[in-house]
């Protein structure tokens, strides 16, 4: 049986940086090496997300900070946590010892600061995918998370980001992305892209998914979909229960942004107000561990099983489903899995080796 789990999307980057021992550990996350060792997570993404609350002037040096602080922690963890640069250098540090290693990603494009020079010196940092955007339009790429005014798709300039992105080995994350973004980087792009931490639209309508032709374009690409496991991208009727679009999030964690942009720590604590607001409105609604697996079917269904994987959003989700509270609950999923008749091949392709594989190809 698969004992290995990859995971392409955790925040916990911003957890250190608020001040959170992933060493000791954290029991107000959802990542801490005990529970990643626990859950036989083998390979985590770590993400810096920089926000668009940030100067542009600045935005370079937040990423850089961010990444920081997951390569100190890989410092102190005595060798349990190790850094690689891709899918060789893992399976290397897996084999000499590490329980878990980390590959370093960027969240949301505004951390170039509009300099194909801090996308290379990114990448020489160990970076291997970049999500374009995040909630609100770049100057050369829309989002998701605002209507389209004047700004639709990649920008000549989002085009060359594309194409040095492909050149350096940096994989084009589709994430949080406008459809019209979307096609432009399926149209543009040479080499396999993802949506690292994305559902399946046909299940739960929202502009952060996926529909059926997107998920046939990821999959033509070689790329895969890191199912997300936050409700609100799982469940349709979960928006409904809160009271609130997404939308409002993203601008409510803007305002937290924008008022603690110069104290992380009272960033983190914001953050963890924010989302234990929003668990007190949706107590009464429990989103089950069986809609992940939903999801995972449906995208099998349409794209294959190559082109499945699992993005969590671990520390970045305000909330989870059932039985799938913190990254040592893996396990848990892959026995539903196989009680819903999963083969163990295919499990094996998305625990672990659709990554790999994409990893691998994105060094060709």
């Amino acid at each position: 049986m698969i004992d290995r789990i990859a995971d392409l999307h955790c925040d916990s980057a911003l957890e250190i940086q608020g001040g959170a021992d992933l060493v000791a550990g954290n029991p107000e996350g959802h990542v801490d090496l005990d529970r990643l060792e626990r859950g036989g997570v083998k390979l985590q993404v770590f993400v810096s997300y920089v926000s668009s609350a940030f100067p542009e002037e600045r935005a370079f040096a937040e990423a850089c900070g961010l990444i920081d602080g997951v390569e100190d922690l890989c410092l102190r963890s005595g060798g349990r946590l190790a850094k690689a640069d891709g899918a060789a250098d893992a399976e290397r540090a897996l084999k000499e010892g590490a329980e878990t290693v980390a590959i370093l990603a960027v969240e949301n494009g505004h951390a170039i600061a509009g300099e194909i020079a801090n996308l290379e010196r990114l990448r020489r940092r160990g970076v291997r995918y970049m999500t374009l955007t995040h909630s609100r339009h770049l100057s050369w790429a829309a989002g998701s998370g605002q209507p389209l005014a004047g700004t639709v798709g990649l920008s000549s300039f989002g085009k060359k980001v594309v194409e040095a992105m492909n050149d350096l080995g940096v994989i084009v994350d589709v994430s949080h992305v406008h459809e019209s973004t979307f096609w432009d980087v399926a149209a543009c792009s040479k080499k396999p892209f993802i949506a690292s931490h994305s559902d399946a639209a046909a299940l739960c309508p929202t502009p952060r998914n996926l529909t059926d032709d997107q998920l046939r374009a990821v999959a033509d690409s070689g790329g895969l979909v890191g199912v997300n496991f936050f409700p609100g991208l799982l469940d349709p009727d979960y928006e409904r229960d809160i009271g609130a679009s997404l939308g409002d999030l993203f601008a409510r964690l803007r305002e937290v942004e924008l008022r603690t942009i110069d104290d992380a720590r009272s960033r983190l604590s914001e953050y963890r107000r924010l989302f234990g607001e929003m668990r007190e409105r949706t107590r009464s609604r429990k989103v089950p561990l069986d809609l992940v697996v939903d999801h995972i079917e449906h995208i099998m269904k349409i794209a294959g099983e190559d082109a499945v994987a699992f993005g969590s959003d671990f520390d970045g989700a305000p909330e989870l489903p059932e039985g799938l509270g913190d990254c040592s609950s893996f396990p848990r999923l892959l026995e539903r899995m196989r009680e819903r008749g999963f083969r163990e091949s295919a499990i094996e392709k998305i625990a672990y080796g659709n990554f790999l594989r994409v990893l691998s190809e994105a060094d060709r």
